[in-house]
């Protein structure tokens, strides 16, 4: 897990230090690596530049601007860093509420809460992983997350996966079956494969057709008319009954 620490004050540093080494101690099979920051602008250079962190301890009193204001700037890079506040005083609790916090801990630090919310840290950063999908790419391996997946499709023996921002990430061609190529994806709950061609995610859809699965922004994934019942109930699970998706 890649940590900034972020305080005005030597004292905290050497205090925070400290505690992840025992951390580490106790869990050394749990990766840590720290990066020291004495100032917010400090902080959100490096991030422009080399980009974000998996967990921000952040002091709350920081010259320049406050720690929640911090938390905000980097939400506003669209950095889903999870956030650990530091304070002397429970006068900004409320506020880091505002910026998705994980945890607001008061000063002096106490040693089983601050170990505790790196626990809580290490298990929010295993669900996220869970949820991203590797996709291999001619350059490198990306790491898409489920959410923003509209659809992925089959074009000959390569797979392009159609983006909620409108991207679209083609991947490298593949050997076998289209199904186990897409057996990453297929582990999802909500990923719905429909035909040969086509795994759907089925919280983008908007509507069921008896020709089309319709998406947001009006997109279409054409339905085999063999399958329409089938998948037209499958998508009524997914809403109603908390369904999970199933191959036809």
């Amino acid at each position: 897990m890649q940590i900034a620490l972020c305080d005005a004050e030597k004292a905290g540093h050497e205090t925070i230090k400290n505690l992840l080494g025992q951390y580490k101690q106790a869990e050394p099979d749990r990766s840590l690596a720290l990066s020291s920051f004495y100032a917010a602008k400090e902080l959100l250079n490096h991030v422009d530049e080399y980009g974000g962190f998996d967990l921000y301890i952040l002091d709350c009193i920081l010259p320049e601007m406050n720690g929640i204001e911090l938390g905000a700037a980097l939400r506003r890079r669209e950095d889903q860093g999870l956030l650990i506040y530091l304070s002397a005083s429970p006068d900004f609790a409320l506020d880091s509420y505002r910026v998705n916090a994980l945890d607001y801990l008061l000063k002096p630090v106490d040693k089983p809460l601050f170990f505790r919310s790196l626990d809580k840290a290490f298990a929010a950063l295993s669900r996220v992983r869970r949820e991203m999908i590797p996709v291999k790419t001619s350059d490198s391996i990306r790491l898409l997350p489920a959410a923003d997946i509209w659809y992925a499709e089959r074009t000959g023996k390569r797979i392009y996966y159609y983006m909620t921002d409108g991207s679209v990430i083609p991947g490298v061609t593949f050997n076998g079956s289209f199904i186990d190529a897409v057996a990453d994806l297929l582990a999802h709950d909500g990923m719905l494969l429909v035909g040969s061609s086509f795994v759907v995610n089925l919280a983008h859809v908007t509507a069921v057709t008896k020709t089309d699965l319709i998406l947001a922004g009006n997109r279409r994934v054409p339905i085999p008319r063999r399958l329409y019942n089938a998948v037209k109930q499958e998508w009524s699970a997914f809403w109603l009954n908390g369904g999970r998706y199933r191959t036809f």
